[in-house]
């Protein structure tokens, strides 16, 4: 199966909420890159489509959550 690049930028409204979903994306058993900046965590992730598709919704989950 081909593999896929998707990059994903989410939104967080400051420091607290950029640390908790770098720490649920930490949990994760996925190849992925996260980088913070103010205001924003940009994460690539890499894999089949099926697995880039999973992955986005368990971290639409995680922002979701609170």
């Amino acid at each position: 199966m081909a593999r896929v690049r998707r990059v994903v930028n989410i939104p967080v409204k400051g420091t607290v909420q950029m640390l908790d979903l770098m720490k649920k994306l930490g949990t994760l058993e996925a190849d992925l890159e996260a980088v913070s900046r103010p205001g924003l965590v940009r994460i690539v992730l890499h894999g089949s489509s099926t697995e880039i598709r999973e992955l986005e919704q368990k971290i639409k989950n995680f922002t979701k959550a609170k």
